[in-house]
């Protein structure tokens, strides 16, 4: 037998070995834990590498854990702390702006997969450098997109302002213009990136996206229904669906809030990393003299000390989503894409007010999708009532919000775990004669 074919043999008789490379970002981190913890619910051994914070949870998880060594603590970091409005979103929109170090993330990555004797790379699509690690390896990669498709696709509008696509002149000049316009975060993440790359041994290459047309698999972690993909797809592109956290039970939930009044509940949802209290204030003022019971989730990022609650509503630092969005009417959020494919994935119907990054994206598909409203940060409180008792009151929304529902669960949550054992499987000319 020769080495090559000794070397599958002894792969095939162990379970296959992923490591998965996440960073903290906010809402990246629950989609890549809940697949990490699938492949070990399917069987496969799970190494999560990450910030030394995570370990507690992933070990939790079954999965053992490796904390990154050279990449500077709390790096790459979120990109910006406060709003950057919808025009702007086009300058920083994540479009693998949070490259650098990837030197750094390249290391940690190789020295892993010495160390774990890794079959398979799953990373998060963002950090450049572990994808060029996988390529340097050799090992089959898979790039998760925690956001809709944002590479840049010629026909399109610029990811991240959200612009409706326009046949006219006006509108391809507006497009060409706007993806010709050098973005300073990823020139110099571009820069870093080539420097790992030159580094490594590997050619450089003219954007950071294009290592993704290089890795095994490009899983998005949304629905086509919910995300039209261009006319052209690449062919290592898959949608599949939300890693959505499974459902959740407890009989210790503390939420005061009567089921049997009749009243809609609203819950109020912002971003876990950032929200504007000033927002969050006004949405408060807005729904106070509704008949609702409204459930604020503060997170990290928000004081009940800092606001104002009107009588009907209750604040929480954390409720789990699936606890109580099946019977809420309405979800009112920032549109990270994890709150909006929880609420979608219940059938319930949302009021979007994007503060940043690809949140204007999400609010945009919700509205093409007849499951909401969007609204500008800045709107008044006489304009957020609005929009609220519209999204209440107009069955047409919930019709929509429950067609995306359909389309969410019509994908299963097994897809990506399927795509990333595909990943795994030989090329048949390489596949062990019997």
């Amino acid at each position: 037998m020769q080495g090559s074919d000794a070397l599958l043999l002894a792969r095939t008789l162990r379970r296959p070995r992923f490591l998965v490379a996440t960073w903290d970002g906010g809402g990246n981190l629950p989609p890549t834990l809940v697949l990490a913890r699938r492949l070990v619910e399917r069987g496969h051994s799970v190494c999560v590498l990450g910030p030394r914070f995570l370990r507690p949870r992933v070990e939790r998880m079954a999965c053992s854990f490796e904390a990154y060594e050279r990449v500077p603590n709390g790096a790459p970091s979120a990109a910006g702390t406060a709003k950057t409005g919808r025009l702007r979103a086009a300058f920083t929109a994540p479009e693998l702006a949070r490259a650098a170090p990837a030197l750094a993330f390249a290391d940690d990555v190789l020295a892993a997969v010495d160390r774990t004797s890794a079959d398979g790379l799953v990373v998060d699509f963002t950090l450049a450098g572990a994808i060029a690690a996988g390529e340097r390896a050799g090992l089959p990669t898979a790039a998760l997109m925690h956001t809709v498709y944002c590479v840049p696709v010629p026909g399109r509008p610029a990811f991240g302002p959200a612009f409706k696509s326009r046949a006219s002149p006006a509108g391809q000049l507006r497009d060409v213009a706007l993806s010709g316009v050098p973005r300073p975060a990823q020139r110099s993440a571009l820069r870093d990136l080539n420097e790992a790359r030159r580094h490594l041994g590997l050619a450089e290459v003219a954007a950071a996206s294009d290592q993704l047309a290089r890795v095994g698999r490009v899983l998005v972690l949304t629905t086509e229904a919910f995300d039209p993909p261009p006319a052209v797809l690449p062919a290592n592109v898959r949608y599949v669906g939300p890693q959505l956290d499974d459902p959740w039970r407890s009989e210790q939930l503390d939420l005061p809030l009567s089921v049997e009044d009749g009243e809609p509940l609203v819950v109020v949802s912002f971003s876990s990393r950032y929200a504007a209290a000033q927002v969050v204030q006004r949405v408060l003022e807005a729904v106070a003299p509704l008949p609702a019971r409204v459930l604020l989730t503060l997170g990290p990022a928000l004081s009940a000390e800092d606001l104002r609650l009107p009588a009907n509503a209750v604040a929480r630092r954390f409720v789990p989503h699936p606890a109580v969005l099946p019977r809420a009417r309405l979800v009112i959020t920032h549109a990270g894409l994890g709150t909006v494919m929880t609420a979608l994935a219940h059938g319930v119907p949302l009021v979007c007010i994007p503060l940043k990054n690809d949140q204007f994206e999400n609010a945009a598909r919700v509205v093409a999708a007849g499951a909401g409203r969007t609204l500008s940060w800045h709107a008044p409180r006489r304009s957020l009532r609005r929009a609220i008792l519209q999204v209440l009151n107009e069955p047409r929304l919930t019709d929509g919000a429950r067609r995306m529902a359909k389309s969410i669960a019509a994908k299963g949550t097994a897809r990506a775990v399927d795509e990333l054992e595909a990943l795994l499987e030989p090329e048949p000319s390489s596949r062990l004669s019997t």
